[in-house]
């Protein structure tokens, strides 16, 4: 049995609109740097929040598969996503977050601020520092937003 151990690095929103919600890019280290792509409508975080770590497993479950191994062993695979209720948590937060962000701008009035409030939006990105347990003994728990 094979275990990968899967640490998620940023999070970006890539797109953003008011009627259909956003499309983000999600992207994780196994090892190397991986993006995956996940579009929601932000209706309702609790669910985009374990929909996005399955994705993340199932993608890492379907790449890391030794199916030409005679191990039936080796097509088992364990994807540990590291620090995985204090992330779901930070990236309830954020999703959360857009969709309030979203609300607000919906009940703009005039198009002042509007456009600007809208590309505020498409350039949000969550980043999480270095959580990995492997390199060092002591985990750093800070989260940057930044927002352009």
């Amino acid at each position: 049995m094979r275990c990968i151990h899967v640490s998620i690095k940023k999070i970006e929103v890539e797109k953003f609109s008011i009627r259909e919600g956003a499309s983000l890019k999600i992207f994780f280290d196994d090892g190397g740097m991986k993006c995956l792509p996940y579009s929601t409508t932000l209706d309702n975080v609790n669910e985009d929040v374990k929909t996005i770590f399955t994705k993340i497993q199932v993608y890492e479950k379907a790449q890391n598969r030794a199916l030409d191994s005679e191990d039936i062993l080796d097509n088992f695979v364990s994807v540990v996503i590291e620090n995985d209720e204090e992330m779901m948590e930070k990236v309830k937060n954020f999703l959360a977050r857009i969709r309030d962000d979203r609300s607000k701008l919906r009940g703009y009035g005039t198009h002042v601020g509007y456009i600007e409030s809208l590309n505020k939006m498409q350039k949000k990105i969550i980043e999480f520092k270095d959580t990995s347990l492997r390199d060092s003994p002591v985990q750093v728990k800070n989260v940057r937003l930044k927002e352009y």
